[in-house]
């Protein structure tokens, strides 16, 4: 799942990114134009992000400490995720606005570098997709061993996931499409309807409603079960093999970026091992490493699934249109 793109940068870790970095930032602070270096605020580049603000902005503040490089940020929604800065960027492709498209998950920016909107792109570190249990409802043994036991009518009205179109839900629903099939994927789909599956904005949201007994069993998200447990939620994670799937963090370069070597410094900053082991202490990543090739986790073909996302999406637009 982290193939990396043709023409995408690469970088080292540890002292010698920081090393690297340094010569890296004097080419590209060399290279500011004239308009930007007139510029009363001196030099900055534009990030849309879909990574949570809260673990988001400490990177930014941290680059700009490091480099002077002033950050301007563009935020998603929770209910609409990367999707609503995808339309943006498509938009903006023309004239390019941003420099930097830093995605907390992997299916948007594989689209957009499908698409030509990205220049080049990397991914890295992963959270994982969880099912969460509310324990003072079910226990573990009681709780499904399968996604395909969501729809059996004693599980009728006691799931909730996140609008799936967007975001790690749309991402975690087409990489199970692939591996079941369309056929058998669509009936699934179509008894999670009949069973009444709640819907919801986010996965934080799904993470609220199992943690209040709403429901009794939710699919998310790594970092927000995370929040969650910090609250003090009964929740726990259930594993289920071959149903499950890493997301990688991805960073790309916008085509035609304004500030393309400001752009490229950033995402070295991103890539180095301080600062992603800081975001796995903060629980934004699971872990700062590359998904291993080889374990019991989904690990869809990025050109076969987008290929082929459009008939699935449309099927759940369908289905689960609010």
């Amino acid at each position: 799942m982290n193939r990396r793109s043709k023409g995408e940068f690469s970088t080292a870790s540890g002292s010698g990114t920081w090393i690297t970095l340094g010569f890296f930032l004097i080419l590209a602070l060399g290279s500011i134009s004239c308009r930007q270096s007139d510029d009363p605020q001196g030099p900055h580049i534009i990030i849309y992000t879909s990574q949570d603000q809260i673990h988001a902005e400490p990177v930014f503040e941290a680059f700009g400490a490091a480099t002077g490089i002033k950050v301007k940020a563009l935020y998603d929604n929770e209910s609409a995720k990367s999707m609503g800065l995808a339309k943006r960027l498509a938009a903006e492709s023309r004239r390019p606005v941003c420099d930097v498209f830093w995605s907390n998950e992997s299916l948007t920016m594989q689209q957009l570098s499908h698409q030509g909107i990205v220049d080049s792109f990397d991914s890295f570190g992963y959270r994982m997709r969880v099912m969460i249990i509310n324990t003072n409802a079910i226990t573990p043994q009681q709780a499904p061993d399968s996604l395909h036991q969501w729809v059996e009518p004693k599980w009728r009205e006691k799931c909730v996931m996140a609008y799936p179109l967007f975001g790690t839900t749309a991402t975690h629903l087409l990489a199970l499409r692939q591996k079941w099939g369309a056929l058998s994927w669509s009936q699934w789909c179509r008894g999670l309807k009949e069973n009444e599956v709640r819907i919801v904005d986010g996965n934080s949201a799904v993470v609220r409603m199992v943690g209040s007994g709403d429901a009794w069993i939710g699919l998310t998200d790594s970092d927000d079960l995370a929040v969650g447990l910090s609250q003090g939620l009964p929740l726990m994670s259930i594993d289920l093999p071959g149903e499950l799937c890493p997301i990688s963090n991805t960073v790309g370069i916008v085509k035609g970026a304004p500030h393309p070597n400001l752009a490229r410094s950033f995402a070295m900053f991103l890539r180095d091992s301080k600062i992603l082991d800081s975001m796995v202490q903060s629980s934004a990543l699971m872990s700062a490493q590359t998904i291993p090739e080889t374990s019991n986790w989904l690990a869809p073909s990025w050109e076969t699934l987008i290929e082929q996302s459009a008939e699935g999406l449309e099927q759940m637009r369908f289905l689960f249109m609010r």
